[in-house]
């Protein structure tokens, strides 16, 4: 589990507050979750993969793939001003499914609550 500010937290995954996990975000009629893990590309030269086959890879373009991350939470809460409201209830935010070193949903919905 990865914790970001203080509490009171908002679980931002599944098993929370489902507006606010990658799943079940959706842009432009995609998740995030399935946009991030497309867009990873692994050292055999692989491409465009379902969440299901990339989750949890390394990809090479760690770095650029992370960035996109973040961008598309930002197009979510543009979408969805309505959101920011929510968010600014909260001073934490956590993820039960959160690992160190990987891109978290919870995170990104800080940075944006403190932008």
């Amino acid at each position: 589990m990865l914790k970001f500010g203080e509490e009171p937290f908002l679980e931002c995954s599944s098993k929370g507050d489902k507006r606010f996990s990658a799943f079940y975000a959706k842009w432009r009629g995609k998740s995030i979750e399935d946009r991030y893990q497309a867009a990873k590309v692994f050292e055999d030269g692989s491409t465009g993969l379902s969440w299901k086959e990339a989750k949890g890879k390394k990809p090479v373009n760690a770095e650029v793939v992370r960035g996109y991350y973040s961008a598309l939470w930002d197009h979510y809460f543009e979408e969805n001003p309505e959101l920011l409201e929510v968010i600014k209830q909260y001073n934490g935010f956590s993820d039960i499914f959160g690992q160190e070193g990987h891109a978290c949903q919870a995170e990104e919905i800080y940075r944006i609550r403190h932008e």
